[in-house]
């Protein structure tokens, strides 16, 4: 059932626990719908899916920093506990199921699939703009608000990431060294055009290898996925012509031997597309494959920017009811602090700039010093350009997306149709288009 850490679980708790005065850490009375322990605790509830070194850390330190707030961490699953596909559902609809009947945790730990959407607009989790605003001890400056405002909703601010990782574009510096490319304003056309200039009549060049054509169709639908699901409507876009031409340029790449599902010898690829999940992949990552990497803008449509992806390690709600509320945004404050963010159980980078400039001058010293490796062992040089670049570029991401992994899982199935040859460009986006539509109206 869902109790503390070691214990089993069964998903009715996460329902009963807010019907129930009874909590792990002792019997406890109800005093303004709050729930206090005979020592005189406020209990505070933060449900998640899977327990993990991180949350009993994060348990700890709150704990010592508000001895008055006893935090009890509801976890389907427990640390090193196998997960399966059935697991992730039977969470997402006890939480769902949880916080439409207005019961439920007083933290959320809101996973892919649920409609936060939904929740939004029915009034279930708390507007968090005033909290954030009003609180005196996070400082704005030091916090890279593109991340929180990318997230936003219209009406306020929802979900606070833990950390988060990015979607990087990453490119050739030698071999794209006099290309004129204008990141700004390059669209996957004009990215065709370009790489099919310089890998004409070079043999064994290729813009990107080792990159099947129906992984990057799902990468572009992530990239755009505003432009072709709506959410609120619950209404899908594939079937249109720009959605069909994205489908047979994409496979003229590959017919012109312009890109290639095969791996490809080193220095015979011009850009990889690749996730960053800390400050130390800003090198090993981007030197995977290259010497002189460039981290650059994405190709993009004229309605989205080519920015790196935002992709939140964990996001967390206040319930919008939670009678613990005020000891909640204690918790995402502290999520948010100093001490919060420079915990080493978190990952992916830090919301405070300052805690991924330290990281990434350490990185920065070491390789001055010759003492920084790779992960296979190898020495690396880079220069202070591409620590600034990599900055530049943290400081304007943008791009963030609500998406369901289901939507993305069915263009891919029926992109390799077309691909593999069994049907048309407009077949395969009808039945993207129909099977997309049948699942948001589930």
């Amino acid at each position: 059932m869902f109790k503390r850490s070691g214990m089993t679980m069964v998903v009715a708790v996460l329902i009963l626990m807010a019907m129930s005065a009874c909590s792990t850490g002792g019997s406890g009375a109800e005093t303004g719908g709050k729930i206090v322990t005979e020592d005189g605790k406020t209990v505070l509830t933060l449900s998640i899916m899977q327990s993990t070194p991180y949350y009993e850390a994060l348990e700890k330190k709150f704990e010592a920093k508000y001895p008055d707030i006893d935090l009890q961490i509801q976890a389907y699953k427990q640390a090193g506990e196998e997960t399966k596909y059935e697991d992730w559902e039977e969470y997402r609809k006890s939480m769902n199921t949880a916080l439409l009947s207005g019961k439920g945790s007083d933290v959320l730990e809101l996973q892919d699939g649920l409609p936060a959407d939904e929740y939004v607009k029915k009034g279930l989790l708390l507007n968090m703009d005033h909290l954030l605003s009003q609180d005196d001890t996070l400082k704005q400056d030091n916090m890279h608000m593109n991340v929180l405002q990318a997230m936003k909703q219209t009406s306020g601010t929802y979900v606070i990431p833990s950390g988060f990782y990015l979607r990087a574009f990453i490119g050739d510096g030698d071999l794209l060294k006099d290309a004129a490319i204008n990141e700004q304003t390059w669209t996957w056309q004009h990215f065709a055009d370009m790489a099919k200039g310089l890998t004409q009549g070079k043999d064994g060049l290729y813009a990107m290898a080792d990159y099947t054509p129906d992984m990057l169709m799902q990468e572009m639908t992530v990239d755009n996925y505003s432009l072709y699901v709506d959410k609120a409507a619950k209404r899908a876009k594939f079937d249109s012509p720009e959605f069909v031409a994205l489908l047979k340029q994409v496979k003229n790449m590959y017919d012109d031997g312009v890109m290639t599902a095969e791996s490809a010898e080193l220095d015979k690829q011009l850009f990889y597309s690749a996730v960053l999940r800390e400050p130390a992949d800003v090198i090993n990552v981007t030197h995977m494959v290259f010497d002189r990497p460039r981290l650059m803008q994405k190709p993009h449509s004229a309605e989205q920017s080519g920015m790196m992806r935002i992709i939140p390690s964990a996001k967390f709600a206040i319930r919008a009811n939670a009678p613990a509320q005020e000891e909640a945004w204690k918790l995402l404050s502290f999520l948010l602090s100093e001490e919060g963010q420079s915990m080493p159980e978190r990952g992916g980078f830090s919301l405070l700039k300052s805690v991924n400039e330290q990281k990434l001058d350490e990185i920065r010293g070491q390789i001055k010093t010759g003492t920084y490796q790779l992960p296979d062992g190898q020495s690396v040089q880079a220069e202070d350009e591409e620590f600034t670049r990599f900055t530049q570029l943290l400081d304007m991401a943008d791009q963030y997306s609500v998406l369901d992994g289901k939507v993305i899982a069915i263009v891919g199935e029926e992109s390799l149709a077309y691909f593999s040859g069994q049907k048309s460009a407009e077949e395969a986006a009808k039945l993207i288009q129909n099977r997309t539509t049948t699942f948001l109206n589930e």
